[in-house]
């Protein structure tokens, strides 16, 4: 039974009704409210996010979410997430916290996590990671420098004063991600030209090489490679677990009216897959002073804006484990730049990349690339 609040005083509740899940999903938008930095995400897609007939990613993961209110007010949210393969794979008995949110005050803060804590002690978990937004798929990090420049499509953003909060809940940096900004149109390092001699010989004398765009003609069919090459070029990287197919599909036919094909690339060695990269036009800068909505007048205006994108996100990049170091992540940044520069785009920002990555890093700073945003992921033992 939840005690009866008193003035002042802070009381913390699970998202267990319609009125909470909506304050939930709505409170981001009070917070940010004024902040010229945040970009609001459609408050439709916000809504749909916690519907399992929407979001595959919450089938097979247990959630239990809060909200915090100082004097009858929501002040700060959080989520309480267990992924039963990343614990496998990667830090057994680990849970996320994710969805973090919460007005500049320390003990608000505090009860946020106390709830998220024992929610997930219930469970099992002795590690708590985050702030991890469901899924390693998904949003994943603490922005904690770069707060000046707006967040990119599926990238998070939040105040400074975050830092000190999960910190003073006890928690440690775990791992850092970095986001890297290059421009299409500059010439590349002369190392590039070395990194594409390199793919020229990937595949031995008899198979070079080859990159070819996506078509929306192959969609169905190149959305399959691309899945099985998303699995298997990330299987070692730390923290990656496996996607599903539906969960896949349904992120590719979320992306598909902002599809490019000239930005979803395969790289293919003697008719064999072997990597691929997907960029998109960063919709944020279409979505910026919406609020997050597009009735009545919204649609007209991302109609407008968004064949008007002149920025680039790389979100992935991938090769399989055999080819790397081969030059065949410089053979598809090469492809990608080329069409960026084909399509117009000024700027483009690689994220998420992280800090232990060196060999995509040297691709990176090979193409000019300077790192513009640290987002940083913390972990915490739990009391037995």
């Amino acid at each position: 039974m939840i005690a009866p609040m008193t003035p002042g005083s802070v009381h913390v509740e699970p998202v267990d009704n319609a009125k909470a899940h909506r304050e939930f999903a709505e409170f981001p938008y009070h917070l940010y409210r004024g902040d010229p930095t945040w970009v609001a995400p459609l408050r439709s897609t916000e809504m749909q996010r916690w519907s399992p007939r929407h979001n595959a990613s919450l089938r097979g993961r247990w959630n239990s979410r809060f909200v915090v209110r100082r004097d009858g007010r929501v002040v700060g949210r959080i989520a309480a997430v267990v992924d039963p393969v990343f614990a496998e794979r990667w830090q057994a008995r680990a849970g996320f916290f994710g969805f973090y949110e919460c007005r500049s005050d320390p003990e608000a803060s505090r009860v946020l996590f106390e709830a998220a804590e024992g929610a997930l002690r219930e469970r099992g978990v002795e590690w708590v990671m985050g702030p991890v937004n469901l899924s390693t798929h998904d949003e994943v990090g603490l922005l904690i420098d770069g707060f000046a420049r707006p967040p990119t499509l599926l990238t998070t953003y939040n105040p400074p004063y975050y830092e000190t909060q999960v910190e003073s809940a006890g928690y440690h940096p775990r791992l850092d991600y970095h986001a890297y900004e290059c421009d299409p149109r500059h010439a590349h390092d002369p190392a590039v030209d070395r990194l594409l001699r390199m793919a020229g010989r990937a595949g031995g004398e008899q198979a070079a090489v080859t990159v070819r765009a996506t078509t929306a003609r192959r969609w169905e069919e190149d959305i399959r490679i691309m899945f099985d090459l998303y699995n298997r070029s990330f299987a070692d990287l730390w923290g990656f677990v496996p996607i599903g197919r539906d969960e896949f599909m349904e992120r590719a036919r979320e992306f598909r009216p902002f599809y490019r094909p000239e930005l979803a690339l395969v790289a293919e060695c003697g008719g064999r897959p072997i990597g691929f990269a997907i960029g998109l036009p960063d919709i944020n800068i279409a979505l910026a002073g919406l609020g997050g909505r597009v009735w009545p007048l919204g649609y007209l205006r991302l109609a407008w804006r968004v064949p008007r994108i002149r920025s680039l996100r790389l979100m992935l990049l991938g090769v399989l484990p055999e080819f790397v170091g081969r030059g065949v992540a410089a053979r598809l940044a090469f492809e990608m730049t080329s069409a960026a520069r084909r399509l117009g785009m000024r700027d483009a920002e690689l994220s998420l990349v992280q800090d232990t990555n060196r060999s995509i890093q040297h691709v990176i700073h090979a193409f000019g690339g300077t790192r513009v945003k640290t987002y940083r992921l913390y972990a915490k033992q739990l009391e037995t």
